[in-house]
């Protein structure tokens, strides 16, 4: 009895059988002409590597792995990704950067400033720009009007006051009684 000679697409010893492309290139078995293949391998013939979950609708699948679109990231592109990757400033979290101490914005790129200048100021490279009326590193002392007209004193006594405090304080009585100007309040 001779072998048969099957016609493209289809094998078996009587060619009833319908043949897989390329044989499923060992990656996977033929199933009525369609290939199944293996965990690891796609396509028509089981010839291309998978990607996990399919890269998720979120990316394309390149040689087994996810080149994700923009936005996502991950080894199936199932997460999302955060603006910058967070300087390096901060970590990734649903998308939204928290950043470490020191840093704010959307990708922790600017430099906070301390107490966020208490509502009294403007932060600049972490640096608070006062508003009038307003000092200090974070805003929160109260300046006195005219700097109390070049006086250091602005405040109010207390125990621990200098010597040379109390001499500037009546100093400065005395120049703002001479001008009537009114400088000395309690600070904050």
């Amino acid at each position: 009895m001779n072998p048969c000679v099957c016609n493209p697409g289809f094998t078996g010893p009587d060619c009833s059988q319908r043949a897989c492309p390329d044989n499923c290139n060992n990656q996977g078995r033929c199933v009525n002409g369609k290939c199944v293949c293996d965990s690891g391998f796609t396509g028509p013939s089981c010839l291309n590597k998978s990607c996990p979950g399919n890269c998720n609708r979120r990316g394309r699948c390149v040689d087994g792995q996810c080149v994700c679109n923009p936005g996502f990231t991950g080894p199936d592109c199932s997460q999302r990704a955060c603006p910058s990757d967070c300087n390096n400033r901060g970590s990734c979290v649903n998308g939204r950067c928290v950043c470490d101490s020191g840093f704010t914005g959307p990708s922790c790129s600017d430099e906070s400033c301390p107490g966020n200048c208490n509502r009294r100021g403007r932060c600049v490279k972490g640096q608070c720009v006062c508003n009038p009326g307003f000092t200090g590193p974070d805003c929160s002392k109260k300046a006195c009007p005219d700097n109390c007209y070049g006086f250091e004193f602005c405040g109010h006594l207390d125990r621990s006051f200098s010597f040379r405090g109390i001499l500037i304080a009546i100093s400065f009585l005395l120049y703002a009684t001479s001008h009537s100007k009114k400088c000395m309040h309690t600070a904050k």
